[in-house]
Formats: structure tokens, C-alpha cells, sequence
């Protein structure tokens, strides 16, 4: 998915409640017990965990 593509997808995530509802469903629908929110604070942590635990704390702030 081109990156023009997945803005589109985020921009009809966050504006069109019906999509987010047939969304919602399927992963209900898969077996996971979880919302759209919750993979995205999910995703968000993990994103963090690997591009910032990393570096020293000095590294972090600026002084």
C-alpha cells in the first residue's frame, strides 16, 4: 500500500463511523477481544519500544 493509500485509510478510520464499525466487527468477527483504539495504543507502544528504548536516556533531552 503506497503511503498516499494508507493516509486515506487512517483519514476514513478517523471520519466515517460505519467503517469503523464493519472494522470493529471483523476483528470481533477473527476472535480478538479488542477496538481499533486499543491495536492503535497497541501499535503505538510498540512503535516507541523499538525506535526509542534504544538510546541512552542522555539522548532523550536536550540541555
Amino acid at each position: 500500500m503506497s503511503e498516499d493509500q494508507a493516509r486515506k485509510f487512517i483519514e476514513k478510520l478517523q471520519t466515517d463511523k460505519a467503517f469503523r464499525k464493519r472494522l470493529n466487527a471483523m476483528i470481533e468477527d477473527e476472535g480478538f477481544m479488542c477496538t481499533l483504539e486499543e491495536i492503535r495504543a497497541v501499535e503505538w507502544e510498540l512503535m516507541v519500544a523499538r525506535n526509542f528504548v534504544k538510546l541512552p536516556a542522555s539522548e532523550h533531552w536536550d540541555f
